[in-house]
Parts: structure tokens; C-alpha cells; sequence
């Protein structure tokens, strides 16, 4: 049997959690089965995919929401799609992020091709999520709490994201990456280092991360800060000014330093000593079971899916969204207790192994992919 083209649709231009999460799929699902095509704005997530042997379709996937010429961006980036679904002959259209949402459904609709659409976000009920229900032929979660709002649940499968296992890391060069980069930060080398990884949106908790860093280095003296993850996707240029001013005005500049997103994640997680995740409602939250595939505690606020992954005392330390002295007071315990440190990261690397295989999880993929493709042509 031939295998089947898949039109994968995402409208990013970087590398969100969302967005490498696609790209393992891409990268690990069963060629013999399934030959991934991938429609998307230029940027990294188009160069990468084309890395990994990915047939790349271009196209300019427009913001709709609250622009007048919505309505015309919507006829031509569907349009465009419906090409690329008839020209290479797609068997099904998946969806991966909201605003690649609208373009896949018509087109997937218009052509009468199955419709695969992936949330990875707490959505709000509404017309959107009632119109996405409606028209995907199956539905896939990256999580109960992404999950829970969703009609149609019989027609809904979690399936967490996941991260490679086993592979084998050079030692030396880890140390030298991570030796470099608290040189690039301004951290001396022995220096207790809190890393949040988190792109710049409210919601991620910036501002959380500041106020317990102004707690913590009251008792932490030596402490540092490192926010991690940059305005990846343009779109929070006035919210970095407000943390800038936000740490100039608290007295942390020489502690708490905001920088960009780093490609190489494994290297930022070798330089910090706990990782700190103060999202609230976090739909899932990648950077949690890739750092504990490193081995690195965390401390984390317990909203949205964090319970689905972390446990509390377990493979980290979990306090109430919103409770900086919480977030604060767990930072101080874990820098404080090489023991407890050790222990956490070493029950959240066995837990990410036995729970987190992306190889297993993209196959529970490619079963919604089997299960929806008799859907085709109908």
C-alpha cells in the first residue's frame, strides 16, 4: 500500500513547545506509512523541517483576528492550501496551532479531506471550539486540561508531548556549553542559578520569576536569575520593556538577567541548578519533562496540566499559581538541600523515561492518523 501524504499546518514562524513537538513527529513518524508535508510561514520552523526531509509548502498564514482584511487573507491562504492538497495528493489535513486552525478546516472541508486538529492550548468554550469539534474527524490533546473544555470527547485522544530517550551526551562539551554560556550571562561559575525557559508572555509568569528573585536573594545573596526564551514570535515587544524596567527599578540588574531564546536547550539546562516554571494555566509545559529527561529540579506553579506531568514532593516542588513567597521559599529549599535537589531530578528523569517516549507517544499519532483516514473522499 502506498503511503499516505500528510498536510501538516502551522502558522509559526519560530520554535515554540508546539512547534518541536511537530517537528519530532515529523521527524519520527513511520515514512512507509505516512509521507508529512508541512504548510507554514518562513522562518526556523520551515528551515528545520526541510532539515529533516520534509517536503516544505510556503505560504503567508496571516493573522485574521482583528484585521479588516481578514476576510480576504482567509479566501487566499485557503485557497492556497486546497493547491497543495490537490496538487500532492493529501490524504489528510492536520492542524496544529489556533490560527492555522481556520485555513486547515476549510480547506480540509472544501477538498473533503479528514480534518486532524491538535490543541495545544486551554481554550475558552465558544464558536471556535464548537466549530473546530465539528468539523475535525478526530481531535487530539496535548493534555486532560486542554482536554476538559472540548466537546465531542469521545472523539478526543490525550497525547502529551514527549522527548527523546537514551541518547548519548558528550560530557565535556555539555560542561564547556553551559561554562559559556553563564559567561555570556554575567554569572559567576559557582554561582546558585534559577533558569526559567519560557518564551516573553504574561502569562508565563515574568513577572512571578522577578518578584520571588526579589525575595529569594534577600536570603540568597549569591543567587541569580536567568529568564530564557525571548519575544520568539514578535509579538511582545512592550512586555520585555515593562521586565526591563521591571528588574531596573527592583534593584536586580546585576542578578537577574532577560536573554534570548537559546536553540541549545540541553546546554541552558546544564548551567542552571533548578528550573523554575511559574505559568499559569499551562496547557502542558515541554520545558518541564525536558528538564527532567536532564535531570533538573523544579519548582513550579501547579496550574493547568503541570499536576498531569510533575508531582508534588515527588519531581518537584509545586506551589499554588500566583503564590511568589510559595515560588520563593521552594527556590530557597531546593538550593539549599543538595539532597533533596539530587533526589527530584533523579525521580523526574525516571518519570519523563517511562512516560514521555516520543517514539511511543508519535505512534499513538499515527494510530488517530489510520483511524481517520476512512474518512477520506467521502
Amino acid at each position: 500500500m502506498a503511503a499516505h501524504r500528510i498536510l501538516f499546518v502551522d502558522h509559526a514562524p519560530a520554535l515554540g513547545g508546539a512547534q518541536v513537538g511537530l517537528l519530532l513527529c515529523c521527524e519520527l513518524i513511520e515514512r512507509a506509512q505516512f509521507v508529512p508535508h508541512l504548510a507554514t510561514q518562513p522562518g526556523a520552523l520551515a528551515e528545520s523541517a526541510r532539515a529533516l526531509g520534509v517536503t516544505v509548502h510556503e505560504l503567508p498564514l496571516v493573522q485574521l483576528r482583528g484585521t479588516l482584511a481578514g476576510a480576504a487573507a482567509l479566501r487566499r491562504g485557503t485557497a492556497a492550501v486546497m493547491r497543495i492538497v490537490r496538487a500532492h495528493d493529501i490524504a489528510l489535513v492536520y492542524s496544529n496551532t489556533v490560527r492555522a486552525s481556520a485555513y486547515a478546516a476549510l480547506a480540509a472541508r472544501l477538498t473533503r479531506r479528514p480534518l486532524i486538529w491538535h490543541v495545544h492550548d486551554i481554550l475558552r468554550p465558544g464558536l471556535y471550539v464548537r466549530a473546530m469539534s465539528a468539523l475535525a474527524a478526530a481531535t487530539i490533546a496535548v493534555s486532560q486540561a486542554a482536554a476538559r473544555v472540548l466537546p465531542n470527547r469521545q472523539r478526543v485522544r490525550v497525547i502529551p508531548q514527549g522527548v527523546r530517550q537514551g541518547e548519548q551526551i558528550d560530557e565535556h562539551e555539555h560542561r564547556q556549553a553551559a561554562i559559556r554560556l553563564r559567561a555570556a550571562w554575567g554569572v559567576p561559575p559557582q554561582a546558585p542559578l534559577v533558569g526559567q525557559v519560557a518564551r516573553l508572555q504574561p502569562w508565563k509568569g515574568q513577572r512571578d520569576v522577578i518578584a520571588a528573585a526579589a525575595d529569594l536573594l534577600r536570603n540568597v545573596p549569591a543567587a541569580h536569575f536567568v529568564l530564557v526564551g525571548g519575544d520568539i514570535f514578535d509579538d511582545a515587544a512592550a512586555y520585555e520593556r515593562e521586565l526591563h524596567t521591571l528588574i531596573a527599578q527592583s534593584g536586580l540588574r546585576a542578578q537577574v538577567h532577560l536573554v534570548a531564546h537559546q536553540a541549545d536547550v540541553a546546554a541552558v539546562f546544564a548551567a542552571i541548578d533548578v528550573l523554575v516554571h511559574a505559568s499559569f494555566e499551562e496547557p502542558f509545559g515541554r520545558v518541564l519533562i525536558e528538564a527532567g529527561a536532564a535531570g533538573v529540579p523544579v519548582v513550579a506553579y501547579g496550574g493547568g496540566g503541570v499536576r498531569e506531568i510533575l508531582a508534588h514532593e515527588h519531581t518537584a516542588l509545586i506551589v499554588p499559581p500566583g503564590d511568589r513567597a510559595g515560588l520563593a521559599a521552594a527556590l530557597h529549599r531546593v538550593l539549599g538541600d543538595r539532597a533533596l535537589a539530587t533526589r527530584l531530578g533523579t525521580a523526574a528523569r525516571s518519570e519523563v523515561a517511562a512516560r514521555f517516549d516520543v517514539r511511543r507517544l508519535t505512534r499513538d499519532v499515527e494510530d488517530v492518523l489510520r483511524r481517520a483516514l476512512p474518512r477520506a473522499r467521502h
